[in-house]
């Protein structure tokens, strides 16, 4: 787990014996598309430092949103039900039943920042600073019965499952 990052900086929280893989995620949060900043670079510009030594063999990849639509990629990926990942970020999973069919929308209190995606459909991004509160569902994503939701939180998972109306 990476601790600090408000600076630029982050920190793994303590040490780690023998050799070991770092996988690090970096959200791209907006470009400047104006002015001397034009095509800033953004995410890990200026390499990975480990004990006052540059690593070498560093690779950047883009994560594709729309690998979460693969079933078979997606059952792989590792995951947590919400009411055990409170507080935390992380991939989150669940299940909820759905009588009658129409529109819905979906509400994360407490949940900071991230993405939904509903039956493999892919709702859009949430963010705590607003303006918005909720995600708008469109009815044809939604099944009479048992429908699945997942959870990208970036930040921090709130302490109550998402709320469908």
């Amino acid at each position: 787990m990476l601790s600090g990052g408000a600076g630029g900086r982050a920190a793994l929280d303590g040490p780690v014996a023998g050799p070991a893989a770092v996988e690090l995620w970096v959200e791209s949060l907006g470009r400047i598309n104006y002015g001397p900043r034009f095509a800033e670079p953004k995410g890990i510009t200026g390499g990975v430092l480990h004990e006052r030594q540059y690593l070498h063999g560093v690779r950047a990849r883009g994560l594709s949103l729309d690998a979460f639509e693969d079933a078979d990629a997606l059952g792989k990926v590792p995951y947590r039900s919400p009411e055990t990942g409170a507080g935390a970020p992380g991939l989150f999973r669940g299940t909820f039943e759905v009588r009658g069919a129409g529109d819905a929308s979906l509400r994360l209190p407490g949940w900071e920042r991230g993405f939904v995606w509903v039956n493999g459909f892919c709702l859009g991004r949430y963010w705590a600073a607003g303006p918005q509160d909720a995600l708008y569902v469109p009815g044809p994503v939604l099944r009479e019965g048992a429908n699945e939701v997942w959870v990208l939180e970036l930040e921090s998972a709130g302490e109550q499952a998402p709320e469908f109306a």
